[in-house]
Parts: C-alpha cells; sequence; structure tokens
C-alpha cells in the first residue's frame, strides 16, 4: 500500500514538472562545450557524456548531481570556495543530461547502470584515490558506487540525501500537507484528513502557489535564486523521469550503511525535505562518518548556506587529508 501510495506520489509530482522533452541547446550550451578542461568519455561502449577538469591541486573531487536529469551547472560556486583549498574539481553530466549524450534506449535507467558509468567515468579521467560528492540523486549513485567501489575513494561525501526513499518521500508530502492546509487556513478553509488522503485526491491542493511556497522553503530559500540556479533548473532533462521513477522510490540502502568503507561525511540542511534524523541515522550506522547539519539551509544548501556548507566540506577534506 506504501509503495503504491509514493507511486501515484511520485507520478504526480512529475507531472507537476513543467515540460517533458529535453531541452534545446541554447547560448550557454555552445559555451561549456567549447570550455577549458572539457572531455568528452565514451560510456557503454556508444555513448559520451561530458565532463570538465576546473583548477588544479592534489585534492581529486568528482561532482555527481541530482535528478536524475539534471546537470552540474549548480555545482558553479565550488571552485570559488575550494580552489584555494587545493581541490582540483570535476564536473560530469550523466547519461541524458544537458550536455550529455541522450538515448531512447529505456534499459540505460537503472542505478546499477549509473554506478558503472560513474566507474567509466573515473576511468576516463584517470582518477584513483579521489573524494566523490553525491548530492541527492546523486548522493544515491555515490552510496552505491562506495559499496561497490571502494578501493578507488579517499573520502566519500553525500549531500542532502537519505539512506531510504519511503521514508524522505513520506516527510517530503507531509510538507506539501502542511503548506496546503496553510494556503486553506488563509482563506478561511478547512480540508480534513490531509496527511492520510491518496495523493491523487491530496494533489487537487497542490496549486502553483503550493509549489512555489515548497520551493521556496524546502527546495531554495535563497530569493531570488541565483541566476546559474535558475539556468541550471531550465535545462533538467525530464522526458525520461516516469521511466526511473520506480526504482527511485524503492531504493532502501539502510542494510548497506555499514558496508561503507572510505572516511565519509554526510550533510543535510534543516530545512531540506529530507528529514535531519535521516542524516542522524547515516551517522550513526555508516563506519568513520561525520554529520554535518547546515541550519539555514534547504536542498540546494551549498547555495542558499554556502556560510556553513562550505566550512563543512573543507574540515572533512583537511581531515581526511592529514590521516591519508
Amino acid at each position: 500500500m506504501l509503495f503504491r501510495w509514493l507511486l501515484s506520489a511520485s507520478l504526480l509530482f512529475v507531472s507537476l514538472l513543467a515540460a517533458a522533452q529535453s531541452p534545446a541547446p541554447d547560448s550557454s550550451y555552445q559555451a561549456k562545450m567549447r570550455a577549458p578542461g572539457v572531455r568528452m568519455i565514451t560510456i557503454d561502449g556508444k555513448y559520451r557524456v561530458w565532463t570538465q577538469k576546473v583548477g588544479a591541486g592534489k585534492i581529486k573531487l568528482l561532482v555527481l548531481h541530482g535528478g536524475p536529469g539534471n546537470t552540474h551547472e549548480y555545482f558553479e560556486n565550488f571552485p570559488a570556495h575550494l580552489a584555494p583549498e587545493g581541490v582540483e574539481l570535476y564536473y560530469y553530466d550523466q547519461l541524458n543530461s544537458y550536455h550529455s549524450d541522450k538515448t531512447d534506449d529505456k534499459s540505460v535507467w537503472t542505478i546499477p547502470r549509473f554506478v558503472e558509468e560513474v566507474e567509466q567515468v573515473r576511468q576516463g579521467l584517470g582518477l584513483d584515490h579521489f573524494y566523490l560528492l553525491g548530492h541527492s540523486w546523486g548522493g544515491m549513485l555515490a552510496l552505491e558506487y562506495a559499496a561497490k567501489y571502494p578501493q578507488h575513494l579517499k573520502g566519500l561525501i553525500t549531500s542532502n540525501i537519505g539512506y531510504k526513499a519511503t521514508v524522505f518521500n513520506q516527510h517530503r508530502y507531509a510538507l506539501y500537507a502542511d503548506i496546503i492546509r496553510r494556503h486553506q487556513a488563509r482563506e478561511g478553509k478547512t480540508v480534513a484528513g490531509l496527511d492520510t488522503m491518496g495523493l491523487r485526491t491530496l494533489s487537487a491542493y497542490i496549486t502553483p502557489a503550493v509549489q512555489t511556497e515548497f520551493r521556496q522553503l524546502h527546495m531554495m530559500r535563497l530569493q531570488p535564486e541565483p541566476p546559474v540556479f535558475t539556468r541550471s533548473q531550465a535545462h533538467i532533462t525530464r522526458k525520461y523521469a516516469a521511466v526511473i521513477l520506480p526504482t527511485m522510490i524503492a531504493w532502501d540502502f539502510q542494510d548497506q550503511l555499514a558496508s561503507i568503507q572510505p572516511p565519509t561525511l554526510v550533510i543535510g540542511s534543516k530545512y531540506d525535505f529530507v528529514p535531519v534524523a535521516d542524516i542522524g541515522y547515516m551517522q550513526r550506522h555508516i563506519p568513520n562518518c561525520r554529520q554535518y547539519i547546515c541550519p539555514a539551509g534547504s536542498h540546494y544548501a551549498m547555495w542558499d548556506d554556502p556560510q556553513h556548507y562550505f566550512p563543512a566540506l573543507i574540515k572533512f577534506l583537511r581531515r581526511t587529508e592529514r590521516k591519508s
């Protein structure tokens, strides 16, 4: 029953997204393709994914964006904070993301295949004993990668992701219910059973105003939104979202947490839809793991709480480097 409820909830979430097709290339696309440090890496023997090396230093950090279907672009504030620490940063857009190849082959949309894609990117970039940071969906991939390929990692960072989709999805939709309740109260209305009604019923109350408030409270609290974040959001490929959703909502890494070997930092945020309790649970069950909760951040804490996000990340990198 819970699985069916979350599936309908997730399909609703897809229906609320703006476009269903891949965004057309714009001027920023051409600039990115010609930028210094860009390399197209062949994966699965036939597709090419976009990568870019930014800066030079002893510490190698590969970042995995969310989505699936988002882009590396919202990591563009990382160099300003990390370059002074000697971090050599590697961006990459996953298969079917804006700067990489697209395919209508639905068989590519599995978590194990994406994990192998990360490994092929690692090989293509010549990385070893590197740091891997995954945000949101990218955090799922980072955990799965660390469980399978720990020998290549010097350290693991998960950002704004939990360990079990049913847990953080329940919290996400409870937050929607809270917003709907406030909107109804402003209109002098009361809707009983918001927390228990089916999502197909609840969807009737998820208006554009509710969506906007959810985004501003739990996704990006920095207003107005930074132009780079707006650009990244415009470049999200949503065409294939429904294909991967059943896999994503069933994702459960709980029993594998104890298998994570590299030093790990789990980052959460006070206002994120991923519960703070999830981050604490991960810290307690992953060996050699530390946690940090961004006190003013939401899902994109690297933007709406950078004054806490980056010092926590840098502290982890410094500590791990000293011990390596």
